[in-house]
């Protein structure tokens, strides 16, 4: 079984603080389980973000075999498991689980950047397909409220036990709250052509991007996000 986390615990309290902040469909969200972290078992690997995780209800795996409900006394034994398939989902040896729709590339990237594997996790927990509701639930009158901030916050937590050696950002959205909250809307180092995530006193590379997941990084610009990245680290 896979060792608990206890940052998860900081993500059921903020579960259970904003249920009632919500209604209609962004009620329904909410109560599905958020995406748990699991926790690293290394370092010094590539971290690549995205803006939140899928909602996999089409997928029959998930339909016949997970509750997505979110219960306020969520057991550790529960989230260890969504834990276990958040790992699934991101392992094509894991056909199953396996959401090579959004993960493919990733995999193929860093395999590109000569590693021999990678880090993933989201700006925000809910589980929601459409990123136009997500933007709704994190944003009040254009900036991003208290729900948001918050899971930011979980989020420079799980960066600094990562301790990546790069961090990339594929998605437009993503990368412009990234650069707001944690960038603190600081300029990219003109020189190196990178920003920097400065977490306990270490500057972690970090490439914004538009989005170019779901197999939508055409070889010419993957050639040369490749050749940038590598300097990067260097």
């Amino acid at each position: 079984m896979m060792e608990y986390y206890h940052l998860n615990n900081q993500i059921t309290d903020l579960w259970n603080s904003f249920n009632v902040s919500f209604d209609n469909y962004h009620k329904e969200v909410i109560n599905r389980v958020p995406s748990y972290l699991n926790k690293p078992k290394s370092n010094n690997k590539i971290l690549f973000i995205g803006l939140n995780p899928a909602y996999q209800e089409r997928k029959v795996t998930h339909k016949n075999y997970i509750n997505y409900s979110f219960q306020h006394d969520i057991s550790v034994d529960s989230i260890i498991n969504f834990c276990q398939i958040n790992e699934h989902s991101k392992n094509p040896e894991k056909p199953k689980w396996y959401y090579g729709k959004y993960f493919n590339i990733l995999h193929n990237f860093a395999k590109n950047l000569g590693e021999d594997g990678f880090e993933h996790c989201d700006l925000f927990l809910m589980r929601e397909t459409d990123s136009k509701i997500v933007k709704q639930m994190v944003e009040s009158e254009g900036t991003l409220n208290e729900f948001g901030i918050e899971q930011l916050n979980i989020l420079k937590i799980h960066i600094e036990n990562l301790n990546p050696k790069v961090i990339i950002i594929p998605n437009a959205m993503a990368s412009e709250y990234y650069k707001q909250i944690i960038l603190q809307n600081s300029n990219v180092d003109k020189e190196k052509g990178i920003y920097y995530t400065e977490i306990t006193n270490k500057k972690i590379p970090t490439i914004l991007c538009g989005s170019w997941q779901y197999g939508r990084l055409d070889k010419y610009t993957e050639a040369i996000l490749v050749r940038h990245i590598k300097t990067a680290i260097n």
